[in-house]
């Protein structure tokens, strides 16, 4: 017999370990059939009455036990066939939805990246109408906007740490991705299309004039040095969680927090971008054309474009669901495989839904011999020995088909314990 199911979604099953069946032998009569369809309202009312009884009802029970000892050897199989089911827990959001809350970057590089920003477009813009310089006008505004990325990205931050609820039974990390999409179209817009317009003006209306001082050096200096630094930080907070077996090259293109992403990104493009500045204002300097001023200025806005279409790239690919590495299928596929309890797995479905965290559906075949198997041998005498073997077939089957159903439900659990020690990304396993 082969039993297809589900690996089951995660809400408790509502049984206790205690359930009896013993209103099979008490309520059926000698010789009727067994009615499935009027069998869980005779169980509701049986297990109703049995929980209202006391201790004082001991004489009672005695009774019971008395009129219906032919049944002793099923109450004992079913004591030796108890298998341990999962704690019924109180908790209504973690019953429901166990997952995991994601995992992503430090808040405190968020923060470090803001304030640096902030102080720099303070300079910028201070350099900026001193000298007049559109390069500079175009670095003002890029600080400008990374600023106010970085603080969408702490507010996205703190949403995505929510922890999933009824109403949001995945969590809420996918609001990383949402804070992303709408940090990447502010650069897009404000950045990229304000600074490449400003600059493709210029060159059309170049200044008659470019006056340069030595606060526009200092200004540039400073500005390298600090997003050179949060740069770092970056950097540091990825090689951190590198894999040992993988380039870096290959962690960063590969990774899934948004927020590191988006950080490292804007961090590298404002130390280009202050490169490029600094060549246009040498140029025009040196030259004496304020033609080379005006081309940094929408060489930087192109930079600024770029970096907002790869976030926004990596955004819309998660958003819309990104499986989980091939490999990583590969390897839950194998573990289940390994179990002698199923034969086969197949219509496997599975997505990020977080920079840290994925879901992971499979239907799977278990087999039906194995399961035989492991109960013949405490099944095997309660149906050999059984007397009035047409009075007590209807409570064995009964009580074997519930040991089969814990004895897969115990199998699942300890499938669900196995991939996640392997792993801990699978938040939800279905």
């Amino acid at each position: 017999m082969r039993h297809r199911r589900m690996l089951p979604c995660p809400v408790p099953i509502a049984v206790t370990q205690s359930l009896s069946l013993r209103w099979l032998a008490t309520t059926v009569p000698n010789g009727q059939d067994f009615d499935t369809e009027q069998a869980p309202e005779m169980k509701r009312k049986e297990e109703k009455k049995m929980g209202t009884k006391g201790s004082g009802d001991d004489g009672a029970s005695g009774q019971e036990d008395g009129d219906n000892k032919e049944e002793e050897p099923f109450r004992t199989m079913a004591v030796e066939l108890t298998y341990p089911m999962r704690k019924l827990r109180t908790d209504v959001n973690q019953a429901y939805f166990p997952g995991k809350v994601c995992r992503l970057t430090s808040r405190e590089v968020d923060l470090q990246s803001m304030i640096g920003n902030t102080l720099i477009t303070t300079l910028k813009v201070l350099a900026w109408l001193k000298t007049g310089s559109n390069a500079m006008l175009s670095e003002a505004i890029h600080s400008l906007v990374d600023t106010g990325n970085q603080a969408i990205l702490i507010l996205g931050l703190k949403q995505a740490s929510g922890v999933p609820h009824k109403k949001h039974q995945y969590g809420y990390t996918r609001a990383a991705y949402f804070g992303l999409l709408i940090s990447a179209l502010g650069i897009f817009w404000l950045g990229s299309g304000v600074t490449v317009v400003h600059g493709i003006q210029s060159l059309l209306d170049p200044p008659k004039e470019l006056f340069l001082s030595w606060e526009v050096w200092g200004v540039l200096a400073a500005s390298f040095g600090i997003d050179g630094w949060v740069l770092k930080r970056s950097v540091q907070e990825l090689r951190a969680s590198q894999p040992q077996d993988m380039s870096f090259y290959k962690h960063v293109t590969r990774t899934k927090d948004p927020f590191m992403m988006a950080v490292l990104l804007e961090d590298l493009s404002a130390c280009v971008g202050v490169v490029m500045a600094g060549c246009g204002i040498g140029a025009s300097h040196i030259t004496g054309n304020p033609l080379w001023d005006s081309l940094a200025s929408v060489s930087i806005g192109v930079l600024l474009g770029g970096v907002a279409v790869s976030l926004i790239r990596l955004n819309q690919k998660y958003l819309l669901g990104q499986s989980v590495e091939p490999e990583i299928e590969k390897g839950i596929r194998e573990l289940l495989l390994a179990r002698p309890s199923i034969d086969n797995v197949y219509a496997v479905q599975s997505q990020w839904v977080g920079p840290s965290t994925f879901s992971y559906k499979a239907e799977v075949d278990f087999d039906g011999t194995y399961l035989a198997a492991k109960l013949l041998r405490m099944c095997k005498p309660v149906f050999l020995e059984t007397k009035d073997f047409e009075k007590g077939l209807p409570l064995t089957l009964a009580w074997y088909a519930e040991d089969v159903t814990r004895l897969v439900e115990k199998e699942v659990q300890e499938v669900e314990e196995v991939i996640c020690g392997i792993y801990p990304e699978a938040a939800f396993i279905e």
